[in-house]
């Protein structure tokens, strides 16, 4: 579901949307400027051209090239839906972006909300939505349906039955994105990508977050350690780059730096 609110915590609109079908989307949520420098940023990373399979269609190890990219961990139009999706104690577990060439094709449908993962979950209770990894996705380019990019099954995170095979494709629903857009999903969403058909490449910058308590991308744990000691963060993004803890660090604060 859309939703004209462009930061802050998700209104009772987002909220009612994100419970009824697993995403919301965030138009313009990031000015022109910060899409510019964005995509500057991918260009600097100097990425071999991607092909037909997933791996060289995604890179990683990039947070630490540009602050542009940075900005992103903790953007005021993402942090608190994260805070509300995943506690006061969410992490960034990984993050990776997404390069796609005219003419290539993308992931098929995956995820749902059965049967259960306890890495990928959803459930309300006592008015408190609790997710495992939930992603933020940024839109550097526009994602119209023609072009591809973004599918899903809305309310699929509340299925409770395995996904049907023949599957009838009437219930699949395309997403399409304007360049600065952003749509937060559940993980235990079904969700895919079409082939990529517009005649420039599809890019889009992928954030997964979890509870505090969570992990699931550990090949990602080095580099994010790494970036958390470093002096290229604000204290609220290290709270964020922490490691998964039963016993939970302090809460990440909602408030700007």
């Amino acid at each position: 579901m859309d939703a004209a609110s462009t930061g802050g915590p998700l209104t009772a609109h987002e909220r009612y949307a994100f419970d009824v079908s697993g995403f919301v989307v965030r138009r313009q949520a990031l000015h022109p400027v910060e899409v510019d420098e964005l995509n500057r940023a991918v260009d600097a990373l100097n990425l071999p051209r991607p092909g037909s399979t997933i791996q060289s269609q995604r890179f990683n190890r990039h947070l630490a090239a540009a602050s542009a990219f940075r900005r992103l961990i903790d953007h005021h139009a993402v942090l608190q839906p994260v805070l509300e999706l995943c506690g006061q104690n969410a992490r960034l577990d990984h993050a990776y972006g997404i390069v796609m060439a005219p003419g290539t094709s993308g992931l098929s449908l995956h995820g749902g909300g059965t049967p259960h993962d306890p890495a990928q979950h959803y459930h309300v209770h006592n008015g408190r939505m609790y997710n495992g990894l939930v992603a933020a996705q940024w839109a550097l380019v526009d994602h119209n349906t023609a072009a591809g990019g973004f599918i899903c099954i809305p309310g699929s995170h509340r299925a409770n039955f395995a996904l049907p095979s023949p599957l009838d494709h009437d219930l699949v629903r395309d997403v399409p994105l304007n360049a600065g857009d952003l749509i937060i999903f559940t993980e235990a969403l079904t969700h895919g990508t079409r082939p990529w058909n517009a005649t420039y490449d599809r890019r889009s910058l992928l954030f997964k977050y979890s509870p505090g308590h969570a992990s699931w991308g550990l090949d990602y744990t080095h580099e994010l350690g790494d970036l958390a000691h470093s002096d290229l963060v604000t204290p609220r993004q290290a709270r964020l780059l922490q490691p998964p803890a039963v016993s939970p660090h302090a809460p990440v604060l909602g408030a700007p730096d």
